[in-house]
């Protein structure tokens, strides 16, 4: 630009010697570094020694970062007062083609200076996109200063007017916006601060997976390049466990940027999250971070405070560029009311999963820890003395407290819980007791058994190993007790069946792998005032639509048919059954094959009596399918 000044000086200083009235100058095109003009003509014309009127016109001026050039560009000055020191255009219009701008012109005022070589140019009322812009820009051998005041834009016209020039993300924006922009720098930009605000902001992903409505923001941002060597300084934030890459890109020419965001109000949802942010709670998003454009991104303080509800802060370093990936991540959940959480982020998400768990009754504290690495990552949660109940009485927990801890290679760091009480199904009591167990990658280990009481009875998981979790080659092994349970304690689970004697049993190697769930050894109940023995179950496809059971024996001893009956309503029967079902065979919950035997126990002390529709029961068995079975 120096360069077409100085000519147009020269140009200029020819009227002293040849008294030219006119001139126009006519030129194909005009490049520098990054830019390029074409169908550039000057007009001057002389009013007397010291005045002319200047008229620009530039038929398309293309940029690197616009995929398409602007065209019809023109600027008129009918005033330039010149000098051996200087040239000023105290009022000129500008014009620019397509209706790009609102109104068709707006006010400019440039000056150059020959000795100092600083250039000032102001643009006032610049009527875009339903806003007025003001820049003014200064220029010095020394550098340069930008400041542009936007004023009531509006984003979704700024965002149609953009797409035509700039490929952008597929987001949809609306509102408006009021921001001060400087911007600093001697050859490139060094320095640049943004201070603003938005109102009735909304936005949209194409996807519909993030999306804001009615939110009012702040927004307050320093960034400056820094041309330091990298500091040995430690952080003075409030320290945070951490693990920082081994290779950290030089620090020097990247922008040291601090900022702060501040939303007062909307509506955001973030899949699957949603939150309704309110003007006595508002968000606070703060950030101190070294950024190096297309080369990593290392943040050295963040703090994300929502108002009476939460406080999320840590460090954090990502490589940038056409892959994107976090080196390190190291964030930390102070002690916070679970209430808070449950109902500003996750009731909304479980409401619309039609979920169980979307009306609660929730008391309690909770803190969690992240360190995320390339290799190593870790969460830490703990929980203070949570209550949790459904308010439709469905499930209800007291007294939890306890630390869970997931790490993607550590095999020495324990989760265990307590528990005070707990009930489901709204009547099914649960005892008070601990769970202790290890969480690495995708697999979860008991460390120790879990003994459950439930009514007067308990489960006693001895082994619990699940891996591949969420997988296809997921697997399972499990064993474990089942102590004595009155069925009386289930009557009014039942819904009211009168039912006596105990119901207990062992549960031996039970593994799932592949689809496949096979039960190795016996397994043993106790039901009914009798024993039922299981050996060799195998079920095929659980989950699919066609699951396939399969048993080499099944042993009865000693049933009592009336205690059985009066739980169905197959007809009463009363004494003692023992018998055999053996080579069972089902699809779909359905008999294929088997081999049964079934007689009254020759010293059964009870009466023997059969109802009617018993005996009808018994003989629909089959079914219309052909059976072996002996009934003595």
């Amino acid at each position: 630009m120096k360069q077409q000044l100085l000519v147009l000086s020269c140009l200029c200083l020819t009227s002293y010697v040849f008294a030219i009235d006119n001139i126009t100058l006519n030129l194909d095109s005009i490049t520098g570094t990054g830019w390029q003009t074409t169908g550039v003509s000057i007009e001057l014309h002389w009013i007397n020694n010291n005045q002319f009127a200047l008229t620009l016109n530039i038929a398309t001026l293309t940029l690197p970062e616009l995929k398409k050039p602007l065209k019809n560009l023109k600027l008129k000055c009918l005033h330039v007062k010149y000098n051996v020191n200087q040239i000023t255009c105290p009022q000129a219009n500008l014009s620019i083609g397509e209706n790009l701008l609102d109104k068709p012109f707006s006010h400019l005022s440039f000056s150059y200076s020959f000795n100092s070589q600083h250039i000032h140019l102001s643009l006032k009322e610049l009527a875009f996109a339903g806003g007025l812009l003001n820049l003014q820009v200064k220029s010095a051998p020394t550098g340069w200063q930008t400041q542009l005041n936007i004023n009531t834009l509006n984003l979704e016209k700024l965002l149609t007017q953009l797409k035509k020039f700039i490929d952008l993300p597929e987001f949809i924006i609306s509102g408006h916006t009021n921001l001060k922009v400087q911007l600093f720098g001697k050859t490139n930009l060094d320095s640049v601060s943004i201070n603003g605000q938005a109102t009735e902001f909304a936005v949209s992903s194409g996807d519909g997976l993030q999306a804001g409505e009615n939110i009012t923001v702040k927004i307050a941002l320093k960034a400056t390049r820094n041309f330091s060597s990298p500091s040995k300084k430690k952080n003075s934030q409030k320290p945070i466990k951490r693990e920082m890459s081994q290779k950290s890109p030089p620090e020097t020419g990247a922008f040291q940027v601090q900022g702060m965001l501040t939303i007062n109000s909307g509506e955001i949802y973030i899949d699957p999250i949603f939150t309704e942010i309110e003007k006595e709670k508002p968000v606070t998003m703060a950030v101190n971070l070294l950024w190096q454009p297309q080369r990593h991104l290392k943040v050295h303080h963040f703090a994300y405070t929502h108002t009476d509800v939460a406080t999320l802060q840590g460090v954090g370093e990502f490589s940038l560029g056409e892959k994107w990936n976090i080196n390190t991540l190291s964030a930390e959940l102070e002690p916070t009311p679970l209430k808070n959480i449950y109902t500003h982020y996750l009731q909304a998400w479980l409401e619309d999963d039609e979920s169980q768990y979307s009306q609660l009754e929730i008391k309690g504290r909770l803190k969690a820890t992240l360190d995320w690495g390339e290799k190593n990552r870790y969460v830490l949660v703990r929980l203070y003395n949570v209550d949790m109940e459904d308010e439709q009485k469905r499930f209800g927990l007291k007294g939890l407290h306890g630390k869970i801890q997931w790490h993607s290679l550590a095999t020495n760091l324990p989760s265990h819980l307590f528990w005070s009480n707990a009930y489901f199904a709204s009547s099914i009591q649960l005892g008070a007791s601990q769970c202790r167990a290890n969480l690495r990658s995708n697999r979860i280990e008991l460390l120790a058994p879990w003994y459950q009481p439930i009514f007067d009875g308990a489960v006693r998981i001895k082994k619990f190993r699940l891996e591949n979790m969420g997988e296809k080659n997921m697997s399972l092994q499990l064993s474990g007790k089942l102590y004595p349970i009155s069925l009386s304690a289930l009557n009014s689970v039942l819904g009211g069946v009168t039912l006596d004697g105990q119901l207990s049993g062992e549960i031996p190697s039970v593994s799932y792998h592949n689809d496949f769930f096979e039960i190795s050894g016996k397994l043993r109940m106790h039901i009914f005032e009798g024993d039922i023995v299981t050996y060799g179950l195998s079920l095929k496809h659980p989950f699919g639509h066609k699951p396939v059971l399969k048993a080499n024996n099944i042993e009865i001893t000693r049933l009592n048919l009336q205690s059985l009956t009066k739980v169905t309503e197959f007809g009463e029967i009363q004494g003692q059954l023992s018998g055999y079902i053996r080579d069972l065979y089902l699809v779909n919950w359905e008999p294929v094959s088997f081999d049964t035997y079934f007689a009254t126990p020759k010293d059964d002390p009870m009466p023997h009596k059969i109802s009617q529709k018993a005996i009808k029961n018994i003989s629909d068995l089959g079914g219309g399918r052909s059976y072996k079975c002996y009934f003595t």
